[in-house]
């Protein structure tokens, strides 16, 4: 028993260690076009260009990470608020203070390291980071099962006139969607309607509640954001 409790402590002491030395990643950084100041991030508070902000797909939100730009060595220190990249390649999305300071807004995109300070992270987040960064891929928590659920996959009740913006089978596909969503509206407004039909699972994306009388203005001001869909009641 003994032993056994051992090499688990031994275990989980070279995982943490790992993770606050060696949690790093290479790959491309972008940032946000400055029509997304003022809008609501995943984590709820709203994206400030001016601010040393950053969207990273798995990172705990509040995580701070070092981001080093490989083209000129100059480095800036950005707060996790957000989900996203979901374009393959990308790792990071930038404030636009950020990219500035990291001297590329010209290029718009630029290769990068970002380095996990590990004084950000308590010990539980520490050893899911140590995944994440190694991992390439990491399946969004989408519920197996029929329900309906807000853009935190908490189960939810609708009731009244939503927008219904598409239907997917593939989850990293509904992901990209709802990221894109919530850089063009309020992430309160974003819900997922679960559906099983013929064993095949359906992820039906809807934006509301409205009311009835104005859900054909409520389209219109969705498709001048670039979002299309139709009205349906629950």
């Amino acid at each position: 028993m003994k032993k056994r409790i051992f090499f688990f402590l031994f275990f989980t002491w070279n995982i943490v260690l790992f993770a606050q030395t060696n949690a790093s990643e290479e790959g491309f950084a972008s940032y946000y076009a400055d029509k997304f100041h003022g809008r609501r991030t995943a984590s709820g508070n709203r994206y400030h260009k001016n601010k040393l902000t950053a969207a990273h797909k798995t990172l705990p939100f509040d995580t701070k990470v070092k981001v080093t730009n490989l083209s000129n060595d100059s480095s800036v220190i950005v707060t996790i608020n957000d989900r996203g990249p979901f374009a393959k390649g990308k790792i990071i999305d930038l404030s636009y203070y950020a990219a500035k300071e990291l001297n590329f807004i010209k290029k718009g995109i630029t290769k990068v390291r970002i380095e996990i300070l590990s004084d950000s992270l308590n010990t539980n987040d520490t050893i899911s980071i140590a995944s994440s960064a190694n991992e390439k891929k990491t399946e969004p928590p989408i519920p197996s099962y029929p329900g309906t659920y807000d853009f935190n996959f908490k189960e939810t009740e609708l009731s009244g006139y939503y927008i219904q913006t598409g239907a997917y089978k593939d989850s990293d596909i509904l992901s990209e969607e709802i990221n894109r969503l919530q850089k063009k509206i309020d992430s309160n407004n974003i819900y997922i309607e679960v559906i099983k039909i013929k064993n095949t699972i359906i992820n039906r994306l809807l934006v509301g509640p409205f009311e009835k009388k104005n859900g054909d203005a409520e389209i219109a001001v969705l498709q001048k954001k670039g979002i299309s869909g139709f009205l349906k009641s629950y």
